[in-house]
């Protein structure tokens, strides 16, 4: 099979070298998520070769592949900013060709960013999701100082696996984080959700001083939310900056639209910075928003994940691989069920 249309197939048993994305790279990188994903994946900015090279000669993404002697792109592994803060980079929008696995390609791509890359750029935060409709990734992670701290239920549907038959239902993933400079600062805590931030925090390897956030607190001024659809997922993800009087209001109006557009599920992320953030909890906890966990330095200081689900997660299919992804786990559906319960009657998640 021919990647692109007038592109000889690539050989297998090729010796492969690691380095990062040259402008040269952009088409074979785009071949190969194409090979891999069809046109499923939902960044684009993959498929499209001029615009991959605008964005990593701006830095927002770090781009390194796994190449043949002659030049031909068979695995890729990118960091990038998906953060409001963007010192934080994302590791992911990986892949290698199916005649090239079973060779520790991904795990030398990514030593290879880790190790080489990252250093070089002084990148102060790393991110990463690993889908759970397998643990490999999980445990990749985990190896390289990764710290999970919340679980993104049902992020993805079963179609962005489709080549690879992996899923049959939507997918959630594992958010991970790795701090490569220090960054104390005090996080002020819904009461709601005290006891289960208090035990992720304590797995994360960061120092942070609590303080108490008051759920009654009076709401003063505007309330600032962006949001940001992907289609294909049917997935938004709204970042609260500033939480005003206004906000139960502009958050309905919001929410609305996004059914219209068809969205099934919307993230919201708070900012544990503010001692309003207690307050925030109870208005999204209300509209069936759940627990998702903690957000390391998202806002440049941390962020609280809070998430709603049209219809039933699929939580069956949520395959986790330490005790620490377990009990997060357990954490996020635990608050889901509450959530459920405390909805009125005839009210849908």
């Amino acid at each position: 099979m021919s990647l692109t249309q007038g592109q000889p197939e690539i050989e297998p048993g090729q010796e492969v070298e690691i380095g990062l994305f040259r402008p040269q790279d952009a088409d074979g990188v785009a071949a190969s998520f194409r090979a891999v994903y069809g046109e499923g994946y939902p960044v684009k900015v993959y498929y499209q070769p001029p615009e991959l090279i605008a964005a990593v000669g701006r830095g927002e993404i770090i781009c390194v592949v796994a190449r043949t002697p002659r030049g031909e792109v068979v695995g890729v592994v990118n960091f990038f900013n998906s953060a409001p803060f963007n010192g934080i980079y994302e590791i992911g929008a990986g892949l290698v060709l199916p005649s090239f696995r079973q060779r520790g390609l991904n795990t030398l791509m990514i030593n290879y960013m880790l190790d080489q890359a990252v250093p070089q750029r002084g990148v102060p935060m790393g991110f990463g999701e690993a889908v759970c409709n397998h643990t490999h990734l999980q445990k990749t992670q985990e190896a390289r100082g990764y710290a999970h701290t919340a679980l993104e239920v049902d992020l993805m549907p079963a179609a962005a696996y489709g080549r690879e038959q992996s899923a049959s239902g939507r997918v959630a993933v594992m958010a991970s984080f790795r701090a490569y400079e220090p960054n104390s600062h005090a996080v002020y805590l819904p009461p709601r959700y005290a006891a289960a931030l208090r035990e992720i925090y304590t797995s994360s390897g960061q120092e942070r001083a609590f303080l108490e956030a008051d759920p009654g607190a009076t709401l003063l001024g505007s309330t600032e939310l962006k949001a940001q659809v992907f289609d294909f997922a049917q997935a938004a993800r709204v970042a609260v900056h500033e939480t005003g009087a206004d906000l139960e209001g502009r958050l309905d109006e919001l929410l609305a639209g996004l059914e219209d557009q068809g969205v099934v599920v919307v993230q919201a992320w708070l900012k544990l910075a503010s001692p309003l953030v207690g307050r925030a909890v109870e208005v999204f906890r209300a509209r069936g928003f759940f627990l998702g966990g903690v957000l390391l330095r998202w806002f440049d200081q941390d962020g609280l994940l809070l998430q709603k689900v049209h219809g039933r997660p699929n939580w069956e299919e949520i395959q986790v691989y330490s005790p620490q992804c377990r009990c997060i786990l357990d954490l996020v559906r635990q608050d889901w069920q509450e959530v459920q319960g405390e909805l009125p009657q005839g009210a849908t998640a």
